[in-house]
């Protein structure tokens, strides 16, 4: 079988084409699968036979599965070497073929000279007189009490509040939680509901729900699971629009460096208000506000890739560079510079969010249309940074 002809029957086992005889027949290649002709950078690629022997290895285990897997490749649109784009498709595969971390992941990635470590569980919570609590150094246990609420960290690191009874005259008090660049936060609300806010992120909601809804402000991204309650609507406000919903699973991605905001349901329905405008959203929709004409576009979504970041993954699908970096930028609390013309470089392509970011430039840069270069703070105090070079 030629590297052509192995390809071609790779790509219909990636598509669930294949027959028995032509698994069988791509399963018995793998005993002498070669990358002898393709040019192999051990920086960037590591020992060729190691990752010969890895790739091999985890191909006979995929194809011996009984329900097969969709794998994923990373790819743009112009790879020049198809061997190459063959290895960087079980490269993720690879990398995202083990279990998918939480949000309550602790685990670290192994730590590697110059290199920069995924985000991790750290928020501040800030209470109605102003104080701040650092919730990633706080013991399980009791945190706060605002008015009758209890405010409790639990073991899994989750921040849980607790309503008691309304005191009389109490007033409404106010609470907010803050994710820092490289943070993220599991929270429950006083009503049961559960939210998870993504890095570089903060909720401001009451201590208590009282009244004919319950409303609560976001800015950056977070993702909902609404505790059901038709008397008391919950609403989630940002700078450019207001959600109504009753009691659903969605996602509001509503950070400042973004030129639009959008919502993505999973589950029940949501209603997204802009000015005069209201627009109803069914599951596996999205609702778009482009912030510059402040129009709401409505399209199928994948709920997937909306959700991948709270489920320890980035999904990226025909996504430009640009978009791609903010995230990182966010994710791993660095700089982003440019170098060069960025312009029809959209990726495609999953990877763990437990990695560490050399990990995912590498995975981009074996396409062979972009490059990096990680930069430690230097001697004139500027902070880290990773340089974007064509």
């Amino acid at each position: 079988m030629t590297r052509n002809e192995y390809e071609v029957l790779y790509q219909k086992y990636i598509a669930g084409d294949c027959t028995e005889e032509e698994c069988k027949l791509l399963e018995e290649y793998t005993d002498s699968f070669q990358l002898s002709n393709a040019p192999w950078d051990e920086d960037k690629m590591g020992k060729s036979e190691h990752a010969r022997q890895q790739i091999a290895k985890n191909l006979q285990r995929s194809i011996r599965r009984s329900e097969r897997r969709k794998v994923v490749s990373l790819k743009t649109w112009y790879v020049a070497a198809s061997v190459i784009f063959l290895f960087f498709s079980v490269s993720i595969y690879l990398s995202i073929d083990n279990e998918q971390p939480g949000l309550t992941r602790t685990d670290k990635p192994s730590v590697v000279s110059d290199d920069i470590l995924p985000g991790e569980n750290k928020a501040i919570l800030i209470l109605d007189d102003g104080s701040r609590i650092n919730l990633d150094d706080a013991a399980s246990g009791l945190i706060a009490h605002e008015s009758n609420t209890t405010i409790k960290k639990l073991p899994d690191g989750q921040l849980h509040y607790v309503s008691g009874i309304p005191k009389a005259g109490a007033g409404v008090r106010f609470n907010t939680v803050a994710t820092p660049r490289g943070g993220q936060f599991q929270i429950t609300l006083p009503d049961g509901s559960r939210v998870w806010l993504n890095a570089g992120s903060s909720l401001r909601f009451p201590t208590l729900f009282a009244g004919a809804e319950r409303k609560v402000e976001l800015t950056g991204e977070a993702y909902f699971e609404i505790a059901r309650n038709t008397a008391m609507p919950f609403k989630v406000v940002t700078n450019n629009s207001e959600i109504k919903v009753l009691g659903t699973h969605f996602n509001v991605m509503a950070y400042d460096d973004e030129k639009q905001m959008s919502t993505t349901l999973l589950e029940g329905s949501v209603q997204i208000l802009k000015g005069a405008d209201k627009v109803m959203i069914r599951p596996g929709q999205s609702a778009t506000l482009n912030k510059a004409t402040e129009k709401i576009t409505v399209a199928a979504a994948d709920p997937d890739q909306a959700v991948a970041w709270k489920n320890g993954q980035f999904i990226f699908v025909d996504e430009s560079i640009e978009s791609i970096m903010r995230k990182v930028s966010r994710w791993y609390d660095v700089e982003v510079v440019y170098k060069g013309d960025m312009s029809n470089k959209d990726f495609t392509g999953t990877i763990s969010r437990n990695k560490n970011v050399s990990e995912l430039l590498r995975m981009l840069e074996l396409t062979g249309a972009i490059h990096f270069k990680i930069v430690q703070e230097d001697s004139s105090g500027k902070g880290r940074r990773i340089t974007v070079m064509p």
